[in-house]
């Protein structure tokens, strides 16, 4: 049997989506966005459209956004925390939240 070789580092889209701040803002989205494709066909045909897109623009994102991603989240330590945090936060200092 061939062994696969696999990647031990996580890809830049599962650490994205792992932070709590986008983990906690997207769900509601993907929820939103699965149920809208499936209350209509002209819909889901433009959200298809909209997948594949994304979809390229992500494969071609892949080579260094792991890199850069390690210099946002040491440069915003606001992105380790979930949306309901920063807005509690924003809401409690004038000034808005200390990224």
């Amino acid at each position: 049997m061939a062994s696969v070789a696999v990647d031990p580092q996580p890809s830049v889209v599962t650490r994205v989506v792992n932070l709590p701040l986008m983990s906690s803002t997207c769900d509601p989205m993907s929820s939103a966005h699965v149920s809208t494709k499936d209350q209509s066909p002209y819909l889901k045909s433009v959200c298809k459209m909209a997948e594949k897109g994304v979809k390229t623009i992500t494969s071609v994102a892949m080579t260094s956004a792991c890199k850069g991603l390690d210099r946002i989240e040491e440069r915003l330590p606001i992105l380790n925390q979930p949306s309901t945090q920063v807005c509690r936060d924003g809401q409690e200092q004038p000034g808005g939240p200390a990224i």
